[in-house]
């Protein structure tokens, strides 16, 4: 009989996504969060509605990285829209932080969210979601 020994994966933060949907093309919002954000995607999908996924362009390495830094920038990015880039984004009925985490062997993972953050994202009329990302595979081995 062949006993697998699995290594121990660290929880950890990956990303935050802003996901933007509406009924109605918002190609100045998407210009403008683009000059200061990392637009992944931006389409019209097959239900006819426009989506777009935005990250923040931090880069801070030199410590582990935190939601609080990738939400603020783009609050950030938020704030400085011109009224034609605003009006699209009022128009979104989907403007949400998707904070996003691979997840691995760590016992009760904690990632705190501070409360001027929260506000903040609650200030500019948008919601807060959590996905979390299997690391390893259904027989337990790594994903890759």
């Amino acid at each position: 009989m062949t006993s697998l020994v699995l290594m121990t994966i660290e929880t950890l933060y990956a990303n935050t996504d802003f996901d933007l949907k509406s009924e109605i093309p918002f190609d100045t919002l998407n210009h403008e969060l683009d000059a200061t954000c990392c637009v992944l995607h931006y389409t019209q999908a097959d239900d006819g509605h426009w989506h777009s996924i935005v990250e923040s362009l931090q880069n801070d390495e030199t410590s582990p990285r935190k939601a609080e830094k990738d939400i603020l920038a783009i609050i950030d990015a938020i704030k400085v829209l011109t009224p034609t880039a605003k009006a699209e984004f009022n128009s979104c009925y989907l403007r949400e932080f998707n904070i996003g985490f691979h997840c691995g062997d760590t016992w009760a993972y904690v990632h705190t969210v501070p409360p001027s953050v929260v506000r903040a994202v609650a200030d500019a009329g948008c919601s807060i979601a959590v996905t979390l990302y299997p690391i390893r595979n259904s027989d337990g081995t790594p994903k890759e």
